[in-house]
């Protein structure tokens, strides 16, 4: 008797876990790195990104729940169960993969380079060697600054806009950030920051989800795959990157 009481709760349990997510699918994000995710004057949060996550959401079935989390805890947070997946400009990495799954890619950009309008030091990577490059902590450009030769220092923020803004103060000589980024920021900040050095890497981003959650990733590549087919990818992206 007490066996199937035992068994009747451990069947709630994954009932009511598996209904929530049914339910509710929990998307966390790094909300500071337009024009993928940020915030707008009225605090809705907005981007290229935000717009995917709405669509995936639509295509499998379920109501979205957006949250906004600090990059450096993204990972942590998503082991920890605190949210479902990531959709937040994460580039595909090896390195990733042990910790993460990866959906299928999305979207491919590059890093870039940029510094201020009035320097004309930095045209190549070489150029960069004893420059001091400001970064978003434990983003790709992060790592691609950190394994640079003859690089000065790096500077790793929690934010793009605060590196940026290392770069504008002079704290820094350049920074190297995800091109869409970088290229929004000079767009809406016009003569503050130039492209330096174009694309020079090949990011792809993916959908991420916990280790081992075979079943969830299945229904995201599924619904990336159709949003393809049908037309939706093509048009977020035309929404936010065709001017």
């Amino acid at each position: 008797m007490q066996l199937k009481k035992y068994s009747l709760v451990i069947c709630l349990v994954l009932v009511i876990a598996i209904s929530s997510f049914a339910d509710v699918w929990k998307v966390a994000g790094d909300y500071t790195f337009p024009p993928f995710t940020f915030t707008d004057d009225k605090g809705n949060y907005i981007g290229y990104e935000i717009d995917l996550t709405k669509a995936l959401a639509k295509e499998m079935g379920v109501e979205v729940k957006l949250i906004n989390a600090a990059w450096s805890g993204l990972i942590p947070g998503l082991n920890n169960g605190n949210y479902d997946s990531l959709i937040t400009a994460m580039t595909i990495t090896e390195e990733r993969k042990q910790a993460v799954e990866f959906s299928d890619p999305y979207l491919k950009v590059g890093l870039v380079v940029v510094n201020k309008p009035n320097r004309n030091d930095v045209n190549k990577l070489e150029d960069l060697q004893g420059k001091t490059l400001a970064v978003q902590i434990g983003s790709t450009g992060d790592i691609t600054a950190s394994n640079m030769k003859g690089v000065k220092k790096v500077l790793r923020f929690e934010t793009s806009p605060e590196a940026f803004q290392a770069v504008i103060n002079g704290a820094a000589d350049a920074a190297v950030m995800d091109g869409p980024v970088a290229r929004y920021f000079i767009k809406t900040t016009p003569g503050l920051l130039k492209v330096a050095i174009p694309e020079f890497t090949e990011e792809i981003y993916g959908v991420v989800i916990k280790k081992g959650n075979k079943d969830l990733l299945n229904k995201v590549n599924t619904a990336i795959k159709n949003l393809q087919e049908n037309g939706t990818l093509d048009a977020i992206y035309n929404d936010w990157f065709a001017n």
